[in-house]
């Protein structure tokens, strides 16, 4: 079985090496016996070409596409679908950082042949945390997030993948939409109308959240409006906390009670989110109606750092 890991890349420099160098050493399980790993580098104006290049000259397994143009994530996911030999598709933002043996367990799901997508578990990089509100925030949104794909995942109604770490199987979905700003939403409702979606919770992949309130708001209200528009392309609701809410209320409030109970220190902090979160889902809402194109998204510039700074 031949794995194809997909790596989209906008001016990412600072952390282009620390991906190619994980990914080619990553564990997978025995079944997969060949891996490449695909880089789409859209409209860089930095260094990552060319160090994508220098890799390539001691890793065959590195392919490289170039976009003279920056077209959006779907847009180049597309490109990628089209290239990729794999019988199974990894999806890795190159600002992301597998752990050690994240794509290992990734992939296990897979051996069941009914599974047609597996999520694996986002998680704020320690190195990256900042304190105060927006730390918690950034930590909560992933605590929330796993609560809430291991809770669905048991009861066998796993149907949502993350945008940092996934697995498909290729075929499943031939192309995204263009306009699409939430490919991640878009991926889950057609694998989930194909087959069955597995949440890996051991698949641990690290992210940067944003140091900052007004880039986290921003961030959020991108993710919240690609769900408005994910229903108008396909009908279906993405599953996640800001639909669940209505419907699957128990589940829910459920989620939150752990999340208070976990730590007494954080409702009010708890408080300060869902008053934000009110703000966000207006935000979408008005994007929604404007019709705004998050095609090609505005960059988070607090995310792009490098670990070791």
């Amino acid at each position: 079985m031949k794995l194809s890991t997909i790596v989209c890349a906008y001016n990412e420099e600072k952390g282009i090496r620390r991906i190619l160098n994980i990914l080619s050493n990553q564990k997978l399980p025995p079944e997969v016996d060949d891996h490449e790993i695909i880089i789409v580098a859209s409209g860089c104006t930095d260094q990552t070409v060319p160090i994508a290049r220098e890799f390539m000259k001691t890793n065959p397994r590195i392919r490289l596409i170039e976009e003279r143009e920056r077209k959006g994530k779907a847009a180049a996911l597309n490109k990628a679908f089209e290239t990729a030999e794999g019988d199974l598709l990894a999806l890795v933002p190159a600002d992301v950082i597998p752990s050690e043996k994240g794509l290992y367990y990734l992939l296990l799901p897979f051996r069941n042949p009914e599974v047609t997508a597996v999520s694996g578990q986002p998680a704020q990089h320690p190195k990256a945390r900042v304190g105060g509100l927006v730390g918690y925030i950034g930590d909560m949104t992933y605590r929330i997030w796993g609560r809430l794909m291991r809770n669905l995942n048991d009861m066998g109604v796993a149907t949502h993948l993350s945008g940092e770490f996934m697995a498909i199987r290729a075929g499943v979905v031939e192309r995204i939409p263009e306009e699409s700003a939430a490919d991640d939403s878009y991926l889950s409702v057609v694998a989930r109308g194909k087959g069955f979606i597995r949440y890996a919770g051991k698949a641990i992949a690290y992210n940067i959240m944003p140091s900052n309130l007004h880039e986290y708001i921003s961030q959020r209200r991108r993710w919240l409006f690609g769900h408005f528009q994910t229903r108008r392309l396909t009908g279906v609701e993405p599953t996640v906390m800001d639909t669940i809410i209505f419907t699957r209320t128990k589940t829910a409030l459920r989620i939150l009670v752990e999340e208070i109970t976990g730590d007494l220190r954080r409702i009010p902090f708890l408080l300060a989110a869902i008053l934000i979160e009110g703000v966000i889902y207006a935000l979408a809402v008005l994007d929604s109606l404007r019709k705004r194109d998050y095609g090609i998204w505005p960059i988070i510039r607090s995310t792009k750092i490098a670990i070791e700074d």
